[in-house]
């Protein structure tokens, strides 16, 4: 995308249309107060923003409408803006045509139709932004950027306080959020994002609820089958106090399903009813299953608790024990032979003669090998303990499940003889076959088989978003990141050099963590706070964005081909003189701005047709080159604003007094 033309509407319907050569090198150069830092604000506003930064003076006072018109390649986009509202900074209302042949429109024929959020996505689109997204970390508390059309042109304006500002580095950066809206948005237009990242991030988030789905089938259906397993081992236990089954090992499931089916059949196909002595004996042998997994629980519990003991007081010992090898290793500080079997009668550091003659050498060394030896012993005891421990709590897991069995067993028993007591000898026979047909028609249906059903779709989801979230690996991006901005430390570093830019000479690049420019020197990082002077501050500003837009162009990147610049030379131009005559009176400046707009002729000429830069300066060079260039030259009285339109602005001003 590229600027055609700007054009102003006035109040009574006159158009001012100011027009620009596409691929090429643009200047607009002019006196001060002639309006030109007026077209960033324009084309910035035509582009999407919501607000105009319009300084409240003659352009506000007679024009009606903004437009630009912009060529998109494979055709044309007008686009108008209506003044904000009186005592109003902003407006969402807008219009946008496209045509292949489009030209700037009549005054009658303006309308607004759509809103500025529609202009920066249908240009987005035209553009070939794609749709993109960025999540920040799940830590953070921050939301979630697209990149858009408004992000695209924070990288293709530089205001007159922006261009030389040490501090920031691209366009609004200090205002609230902004840097962190380049840095996330940045990656996308460097290419450094997938292409369907937004497409994979869906896929992320719908991957993430099928698992978390699954999720709760699984553990839904576990749980689901611990109670129904449960549930029926203290039936069968139940029915064998009742001698309904022969035996008191439970089997498999569909085995004891199908036995206790069998056992609530019709009176006359089972065998005969169980005698009150056989239901007697067979609860007590209950009752005696339940103590005895009590004892096997205190017992677990015993053995556990002295492990812990153990590996408590080891850790006293060890203490002790790592104290005393730490003072006797000192003897290696000393140069001491360890086979000198002798005890030492004179100090080691100072020679006197010991009164109480230490140990021998030998001895300690021996020493310390035994308490190194106990040392090696602990730590290789540490996980067979920790093994034990972990059966352990196996084991009193598997005995708590089948106390809990056998006491629900024989709560049930109570309550069914309770009941059964009171009835009839065939009416009790039939009330526990009903209790048993009941407690067996609500067992849930789940198998064993739909439970690995269901852990195959977990695993399944986990692997897709295991799989997703390494595509998606911010570690990646950041990688890729660096990888682009090496092509675009280079022509940096080259440009820098060809500026005489101070610390030109080292390896210049772009730092997008910190969003400013860094010369790596001999003596450290240089960023671009740290380096003085305006001239210095211009020149590096100028070369990270021609360097950016060259990455831009030749790798087809969704940015639109346009770089304004707003008065890149005023550290050079510093009188009213200078300003006035477009030719900086030293010599060295005179090098200086030559070399600044011809470095920018010279990357537009390679990369034409598919670059332009508009730059709105003091600057008049007398080189041709630089004159076939100007594109608008607003000395003697021209300016942005024709004069009749501000003297009938100010006539009907007057009128209406």
């Amino acid at each position: 995308m590229q600027l055609l033309a700007i054009i102003l509407y006035s109040n009574t319907g006159e158009r001012r249309i100011l027009g620009f050569e596409p691929g090429a090198l643009n200047v607009v150069t002019g006196e001060s107060k002639t309006g030109k830092s007026a077209l960033l604000d324009i084309l910035e506003y035509c582009l999407g923003r919501d607000s105009l930064q319009m300084p409240i003076g003659p352009i506000t006072q007679t024009v009606a409408w903004y437009a630009a018109l912009l060529d998109l390649g494979g055709g044309r986009a007008f686009v108008a803006r209506p003044a904000p509202l009186p005592g109003r900074s902003s407006t969402q209302r807008a219009m946008l045509r496209f045509g292949a042949g489009l030209s700037a429109l009549e005054f009658e024929e303006l309308e607004a139709d759509v809103d500025s959020n529609a202009v920066r996505e249908q240009l987005g689109r035209r553009m070939g932004i794609e749709e993109n997204l960025h999540e920040p970390p799940p830590s953070s508390s921050r939301h979630h950027v697209e990149a858009h059309l408004g992000h695209a042109a924070l990288l293709c304006l530089q205001r007159q306080s922006e261009i030389a500002d040490p501090n920031f580095l691209f366009h609004r950066q200090g205002e609230q959020g902004m840097a962190q809206t380049l840095k996330d948005t940045i990656p996308y237009f460097l290419g450094a994002v997938p292409r369907d990242q937004a497409l994979r991030r869906a896929q992320l988030s719908a991957a993430k609820r099928d698992l978390k789905t699954a999720e709760t089938a699984y553990r839904r259906a576990q749980e689901t089958a611990q109670l129904a397993g449960a549930a029926l081992s203290a039936l069968w236990r139940e029915a064998y106090a009742l001698s309904m089954v022969a035996t008191p090992e439970e089997p498999e499931r569909p085995t004891a399903v199908a036995e206790l089916q069998a056992a609530i059949a019709p009176a006359e196909s089972v065998s005969a009813p169980t005698t009150g002595r056989q239901s007697a004996t067979r609860t007590n042998q209950l009752l005696q299953t339940r103590d005895n997994l009590r004892n096997q629980l205190r017992a677990v519990a015993s053995e556990r608790e002295i492990l812990l003991q153990q590996e408590s007081t080891e850790v006293g010992f060890e203490g002790a024990v790592r104290t005393q090898t730490a003072r006797l290793a000192s003897l290696h500080l000393l140069g001491l032979a360890p086979d000198a079997s002798s005890p030492l009668t004179a100090c080691a550091l100072c020679g006197s003669t010991l009164a109480d003659p230490d140990p021998a050498v030998a001895d300690l060394e021996q020493h310390l090998r035994q308490l190194s030896e106990q040392l090696n012993g602990i730590e290789a005891a540490r996980p067979a303990r920790r093994a034990a421990l972990t059966a352990l709590d196996e084991r009193s897991d598997a005995l708590r499940g089948q106390l809990r069995t056998v006491e629900a067993a024989l709560r049930q028993i109570t309550a069914a003889t309770a009941i059964a007591d009171q009835l009839p000898q065939d009416a009790a026979r039939n009330f526990t076959r009903g209790r048993i047909h009941a407690t067996l028609a609500s067992l849930p249906a789940s198998s064993d088989t739909e439970l690995r059903r269901l852990g195959q779709l977990l695993e399944f989801a986990q692997g897709r978003v295991h799989d997703l979230e390494a595509e998606l690996d911010p570690s990646e991006e950041r990688e890729q990141v660096t990888s682009r901005l090496v092509a675009v430390s280079q022509d940096m570093t080259a440009w820098a050099n060809r500026l005489q830019l101070e610390h030109g000479g080292s390896s210049v690049r772009l730092d997008l963590s910190r969003l400013t420019v860094v010369a790596d020197t001999e003596q450290g990082p240089a960023p671009l706070f740290r380096i003085g002077s305006g001239e210095n501050w211009v020149g590096y500003h100028l070369v990270a964005h021609l360097a950016l837009h060259r990455y831009f162009v030749r790798q087809n990147r969704p940015v639109p081909r346009i770089l304004m610049l707003d008065q890149p030379t005023q550290a050079w131009y510093r009188s009213e003189v200078d300003q006035r005559s477009g030719e900086p009176r030293s010599d060295t400046d005179r090098e200086a701005v030559s070399r600044l707009f011809r470095l920018i002729y010279d990357v537009v000429r390679e990369l034409a047709p598919d670059m332009q830069v508009i730059i709105c300066d003091h600057a008049n060079l007398a080189e041709e080159w630089f004159q076939d260039s100007v594109a608008h030259n607003w000395r003697h009285g021209e300016k942005l604003i024709p004069q009749e339109w501000i003297d009938r602005a100010s006539q009907g001003r007057s009128d209406s007094r």
